[in-house]
Parts: structure tokens; C-alpha cells; sequence
């Protein structure tokens, strides 16, 4: 580079500019869509590969009820949209991201229409993936709850000794992680 393009620069980077500060308004909605809405869908997009390759998506009832659980969120962002917006802009993008986790939130009512046959390992299937959700709850501890679901699910199907071990080491564990990581968001809420 010349001596006058390093002169250039140093003079250019001397002349003030304007400050554009960050307003917050409009960006609690996104930032949960974002941040929760996202983790919440890739988490329970691997809660319905559990369920359908354990078979439990045999009964329309347990679809139904998973798939009510699973809108409880994307309704919790759809409110926040509606009352933490800037613009139209904003306002359709945050929509758009909603109804794709209303979509896949409706999953298990697709999967049950493939009559997948419960697998004789469904159980294990399970236990194992309580385990999994456990070493992701260490780094993000409120994944410690699918983790507890997922073990009360393997528990609660025709299970081997095996499984029903896993399962319990889940939960022995899971609880009180979730217990101390509610303790924890307690504390700073209150403080």
C-alpha cells in the first residue's frame, strides 16, 4: 500500500461519524423466536424421530397431546409478535418463522398416519435418548426437561431391565439439574 493510501485511511478513519444506537424496541420477540422458539423446534424434531422409531405415534391420542404441547410455545411467540413489534417488516418475518414451528409442531399428526409398528426396542430407544437430551441439558440445563419426559416415556413402555435402568439414571439425574437450574433463574429474577 502507497503512503498516500495509508494517509487516506488514517484521515478517514479521524473523521467522526454518526453514532447509530441499538433500540431495543421490537427485538424481545424476535430474540425469543430466535433463541427459544429455534432451540425448542430442533429439540422436538428429535423427540419425534424418538417417538416415531420407538412406534409410540401408533396412538392418534399421544399425537394429539404432543402436538398441543408443542404449539404451547410458538403461541407464547406468536402474542409476543403481535405486541413487540417495529413494523410491518418485522412483524411478517417474525410471523413467518412461527408458522414454520407451527408446521413442524404438527408433525406428529402426519406421523401418525404412517402406522409405523412399535419397535420391540422402542424402550431403549427411549432410554437412550433421555441420555442424550441429559448430556445437552449439562450445557443448557432447561433441556434437562425433555430429558425427564423422554425417561418417563421409556418407564412407561413394555421395558426391559436394561431400559428401565437408563431411564432411572435419567431421571435421578434430570431432576434435580431442572431443580437447581429453576433454583438458579429464580434467584436472578428476584435479585
Amino acid at each position: 500500500m502507497s503512503i498516500r493510501g495509508v494517509l487516506a485511511s488514517t484521515l478517514l478513519l479521524l473523521i467522526p461519524a454518526p453514532a447509530f444506537a441499538f433500540s431495543s424496541a421490537g427485538s424481545t420477540a424476535t430474540a425469543f423466536i430466535i433463541l427459544v422458539l429455534g432451540s425448542f423446534t430442533i429439540l422436538n424434531l428429535i423427540l419425534n424421530a424418538l417417538f416415531y422409531f420407538a412406534g409410540r405415534y401408533q396412538s392418534r391420542r399421544f399425537s394429539k397431546v404432543h402436538s398441543l404441547c408443542s404449539l404451547i410455545i410458538p403461541a407464547i411467540a406468536l402474542v409476543l409478535t403481535v405486541i413487540d413489534h417495529r413494523g410491518f417488516a418485522d412483524m411478517a418475518f417474525n410471523i413467518g418463522l412461527i408458522i414454520i414451528a407451527v408446521a413442524l409442531a404438527l408433525l406428529p399428526l402426519q406421523l401418525t398416519l404412517s402406522k409405523r409398528a412399535q419397535s420391540p426396542h422402542g424402550s431403549l430407544i427411549l432410554a437412550l435418548g433421555a441420555l442424550v437430551f441429559l448430556t445437552i441439558a449439562y450445557l443448557f440445563p432447561p433441556v434437562a426437561l425433555f430429558s425427564i419426559l423422554v425417561a418417563h416415556m421409556a418407564l412407561k413402555s413394555h421395558s426391559d431391565n436394561k431400559a428401565r435402568i437408563i431411564a432411572f439414571v435419567a431421571l435421578i439425574i434430570g431432576y434435580p439439574l431442572m431443580a437447581y437450574w429453576l433454583y438458579q433463574t429464580l434467584q436472578k429474577l428476584i435479585s
